[in-house]
């Protein structure tokens, strides 16, 4: 009897370690994006808002690692106009990104950018395998204004706005 209890809290121990392991495992990277690539976290995109106070780090300034993100260019200004501050235009680069790398099609994310006062409402769609259509709303100085277009994945995590 000593020799199958002995079995028994030996194979136990050995499932214990190995469901501990296989944890840390997972936890390392729990969020596997639509361009393939694991993500530590979500920021909250998969619960309906991109959770931006956890976004700057304890210099005040974003955290672009940690995130996919939109290509900060021409075409992302002409959707989310934020004027010269670059740190704001930082921050919803990330959420924008993580949106289009995290939350299935037809489920939308919002955010406020507590630098510009922007309001962002973001739903991503599907078009193929690199590239995903969105619609959303801006509500920016009083004003709410409608936006729609594509974005493609230039490499994994990193989204590029369609002109």
């Amino acid at each position: 009897m000593s020799s199958l209890f002995g079995q028994h809290r030996s194979l136990s121990l050995l499932l214990g370690f190995a469901l501990a392991c296989g944890a840390g495992i997972a936890a390392a990277r729990n969020f596997i994006g639509y361009t393939g690539k694991g993500w530590v976290s979500d920021y909250g995109v998969l619960k309906g808002e991109c959770n931006v106070p956890a976004l700057i780090g304890p210099n005040k300034k974003p955290l672009p690692a940690q995130m996919a993100m939109v290509d900060v260019d021409a075409a992302f200004d002409a959707v989310l106009p934020n004027g010269k501050n670059d740190t704001a235009r930082q921050l919803d680069a990330q959420c924008f990104g993580h949106t289009l790398e995290l939350v299935p099609t037809g489920q939308a994310v919002r955010w406020v950018n507590p630098l510009s006062g922007n309001g962002v409402y973001l739903s991503p769609g599907a078009k193929s395998d690199t590239c995903r259509t969105y619609l959303g709303v801006l509500a920016s100085s009083g004003q709410k204004s409608k936006f729609r277009g594509e974005a493609c994945s230039t490499a994994p995590g990193v989204w590029k706005i369609q002109p």
